[in-house]
């Protein structure tokens, strides 16, 4: 609101409305791919300020279009970026979008752009993925998008203690996108509380949620301090200085001696999980297969013609039976055994394609052929 540009546009219809005369903003995101909305059951969503104060862009301005993908080329070209992470998708007309990242596209067709879009539903999200018109006839040109599908599950599942199912139930869902191989995933962001700030949430719960992001199909995002159980609620609080990097900090937490022991224990665990994602090509591009689907124990695994890795958690607070079979799995022996890459579980023995073990509470392993 402090802009010059507030007061003074470069045209008559550059915002939607004027400081004094505008929309507030409602959030209804759902609209933007409803077929039965109208544009004036559309308009505050696309059209409202944000907190009634942050002036909104009037997209359909030609000289406001032209201004923005101008602005946009300028920086790719000035600095080189390999990628932009765009906000808020849903209160942008879909029709900016694809002429936006197409002429980002056209100049530079190996920048990849990442898309906010805060929602839950995944038939949402992957509206908004390139690969495919919506009914509206677009295709958004907008490569990736962060799944928050997937977030909200995981925070229920390993923070607070629910049922893993919910993880499973989003995984189901992929069919909706065009390609959700590189949906962005990750426990937290800048926007929210920390995973270690919800109720119930330990280091443990948040080690087996890195597992999961860092061995499933997509592309995990890791948020600063997440490496060390950093804690922090709502803004400003979720966005704390990182131990060590700042003049008069106490302890440096970049080196090891400047860690708490779980500190340590987090960092390590992480690092470990880089280093498997990085060695066992399946973790970054195998095809997702998933074997048990239980109400707090999960197995999938990661496939490719070479290779097959076994993930399996068990998310309840007592050791659980788990069973479950891996015949269809060419790349395993019909008889034969497994080692945990995370050192946390016994060799697994095969035996005619069935797997049968007692698995500690709250573990998860890597599976690999011993």
């Amino acid at each position: 609101p402090y802009h010059i540009w507030a007061n003074d546009p470069p045209t008559p219809t550059w915002w939607n409305g004027t400081l004094e005369n505008h929309l507030s903003n409602n959030w209804q995101k759902w609209t933007a791919m409803n077929p039965r909305a109208t544009y004036q059951t559309q308009r505050r969503n696309i059209d409202g300020w944000f907190i009634d104060i942050l002036p909104d862009f009037n997209q359909n301005d030609p000289e406001v279009e032209k201004y923005l993908i101008q602005n946009s080329l300028w920086w790719l070209e000035m600095n080189g970026f390999d990628a932009i992470r765009m906000d808020t998708l849903p209160h942008v007309p879909r029709s900016f979008w694809e002429k936006w990242g197409g002429a980002i596209k056209r100049e530079y067709p190996n920048v990849n752009i990442l898309g906010e879009l805060y929602d839950g539903d995944p038939a949402l999200i992957s509206y908004f993925q390139t690969g495919r018109r919506g009914h509206d006839g677009i295709d958004t040109n907008i490569d990736t998008l962060y799944d928050f599908a997937l977030f909200y599950p995981i925070r229920n599942a390993f923070a607070q203690g629910k049922s893993i199912r919910e993880i499973s139930q989003i995984f189901s869902k992929d069919w909706l996108y065009p390609n959700s191989e590189v949906l962005t995933t990750f426990l937290g962001v800048h926007d929210m509380p920390r995973f270690m700030n919800e109720s119930g949430a330990t280091a443990e719960g948040l080690k087996l949620a890195q597992t999961l992001i860092m061995t499933s199909r997509g592309t995990p995002l890791l948020y600063y301090g997440d490496e060390l159980a950093m804690r922090g609620g709502g803004d400003p609080d979720n966005r704390r200085d990182f131990p060590g990097g700042f003049p008069g900090d106490t302890r440096n937490a970049f080196t090891n001696s400047g860690r708490t022991a779980e500190e340590k224990d987090v960092w390590n665990h992480l690092a470990l999980l880089g280093k498997l994602r990085h060695e066992l090509e399946p973790l970054r591009n195998g095809k997702s297969l998933d074997l048990l689907d239980e109400e707090q124990q999960m197995t999938y695994a990661r496939i490719t013609e070479n290779q097959a890795v076994l993930m399996i958690f068990n998310n309840d607070t007592k050791a659980a039976n788990v069973q479950f079979d891996v015949s269809m799995i060419k790349q395993f022996p019909t008889n034969g055994n497994l080692s945990d890459k995370l050192g946390k579980l016994p060799d697994i023995k095969i035996q005619n394609g069935k797997i049968k073990f007692s698995m500690p509470a709250r573990t998860a392993g890597v599976l690999t052929l011993k």
